[in-house]
């Protein structure tokens, strides 16, 4: 009987662990990389998106995203949003503004991933030995919009 009350008990505390390492009240603001827009601030209130603003970008593309994110699931946004590239761009992985976001998240809210954007950013910079195209950025919509940075 004793081992199962210690086994419960041991199960209820892990449990706990596990709920405080997600944070479901958090505000960030954090610049993107390879991508058009310079600058995201994302809050998240009781484990869902309150508000996501970003500047520069794609402007049509990012207000829509801004007008449809509050209210959702941070889990959610992070299943439907991960792992979506910008066509054409220079480099694999956390190549579109969205994509970025997740990352963010992931990091921020949900206590995963390797660091900050910008850490990936340059771990994976290294890894596949990518070279910064001057004065091109990365391949967009070609909006006019693009202030993308590399490195």
């Amino acid at each position: 009987m004793n081992k199962l009350a210690i086994l419960l008990a041991g199960t209820a505390i892990l449990s706990q662990t596990s709920l405080a390492e997600i944070k479901k009240d958090v505000k960030f603001t954090e610049e993107p990389h390879g991508v058009c827009s310079t600058l995201m601030t994302v809050e998240v209130k009781e484990g869902k998106i309150e508000s996501f603003k970003a500047a520069r970008g794609c402007p049509g593309n990012l207000n829509a995203i801004s007008k449809l994110l509050p209210g959702m699931e941070v889990t959610k946004v992070i299943e439907l949003l991960d792992d979506n590239e910008c066509s054409g761009a220079q480099m694999p992985g956390v190549t579109s503004c969205m994509d970025n976001m997740v990352e963010m998240l992931k990091y921020h809210v949900m206590g995963e991933g390797e660091g900050h954007v910008t850490e990936i950013r340059n771990k994976l910079m290294k890894q596949k030995g990518v070279v910064t195209i001057l004065n091109a950025g990365h391949v967009c919509s070609g909006c006019g919009l693009c202030q993308a940075k590399l490195g």
